[in-house]
């Protein structure tokens, strides 16, 4: 085990991800490229920073190194990565803080022990005193793995996963007025953080992204200006948005994320931008697309069930350090 390396190491966990992706089967325990993007270029700098700060704020930039500084990898003896232990969010107030992720190398489960071990010492919430890790119903060795380590399954919490192949697609049709550009066109980041922020359910500015972090995101290796997807209004204003992220190694698709603003939504606008972001994808060469959703809009585009994510949680005593 060592430490990570942002500079020497991005690139390195994302190559790892694409060539171990499908080595689980479906649904993938590990995560996909757009994931490892999104954690660092965008989750990370919007926790640590406020809507309206002006410039480079000091709290997204420490977020960044928390994240960076929290990771653990491990190699084997020819100094290839066969192991990553990452957390998502680097701000210990969010609920999400405590999870546990593990990104694995399907030759090596006598990992598994060590890995945890790790993410237990150094992820722990320390308000609530525990880790916690979501588990596919399929995956028997980490679900056994944390089992003897003494999780215990919440059976009241469970994400569903689907997915959609890419054929026989609806056309995306758009309410009249509404038109469809990307941000290479219309690069408003105001505009863009405020949509993200309201379609999110945040009313207040100060709870969107931040500008730094909307551009912190435009600077992650596999973002495209292209690719980030927005419906305008008559208007003028930013109703809906979509961002697409595309594995050209496994041709797998992801939307990451997808929301409407509240003064537009029952009116077509997310089932328009979904359906023209999987359309650009089969274009560029996926054949898939996986989503941890099952609501009606991806239902009723085509999206089927592959599997769900159980919750299992260790709690510590007052003792435990």
């Amino acid at each position: 085990m060592k430490s990570y390396d942002p500079d020497r190491d991005f690139l390195r966990v994302r190559a790892f991800l694409v060539q171990t992706h499908l080595a689980f089967g479906t649904p993938a325990p590990n995560w996909g490229i757009e994931r490892w993007n999104y954690a660092r270029y965008f989750v990370a700098p919007m926790l640590g920073s406020t809507g309206t700060e002006p410039g480079t704020p000091p709290g997204a930039l420490r977020a960044i190194r928390m994240w960076e500084e929290m990771i653990g990898l491990w190699e084997n003896e020819t100094g290839q990565i066969v192991g990553i232990a990452n957390i998502e969010h680097p701000d210990p107030e969010h609920r999400g803080f405590g999870e546990i992720f593990l990104q694995r190398h399907p030759d090596h489960p006598d990992l598994l022990d060590e890995m945890l071990s790790y993410a237990e010492d150094r992820f722990r919430d320390p308000g609530k005193n525990r880790v916690f890790i979501f588990v596919y119903e399929t995956d028997t060795v980490l679900r056994d793995a944390v089992a003897r380590r003494g999780y215990r399954k919440d059976p009241a919490v469970a994400i569903p996963n689907t997915e959609i192949t890419l054929h026989a697609l609806p056309a995306p049709v758009l309410p009249s007025g509404f038109s469809l550009r990307t941000m290479a066109e219309e690069d408003d980041v105001d505009r863009r953080r405020e949509l993200f922020g309201r379609a999110f359910n945040h009313p207040d500015p100060a709870d969107w992204p931040s500008s730094f972090a909307y551009r912190e995101l435009q600077r992650a290796p596999d973002y495209r200006r292209e690719h980030d997807l927005v419906v305008v209004a008559p208007d003028g204003s930013y109703a809906a948005c979509c961002i697409l992220w595309y594995d050209a190694g496994n041709r797998i698709g992801y939307l990451e994320p997808v929301g409407t603003h509240p003064d537009f939504r029952r009116r077509g606008l997310a089932r328009a931008v979904v359906l023209h972001g999987l359309h650009k994808l089969a274009d560029l060469g996926a054949v898939r697309v996986p989503m941890a959703s099952t609501a009606p809009l991806y239902e009723a585009i085509g999206f089927h069930k592959i599997g769900d994510e159980h919750l299992w949680i260790k709690t510590f005593g007052p003792s435990a350090g």
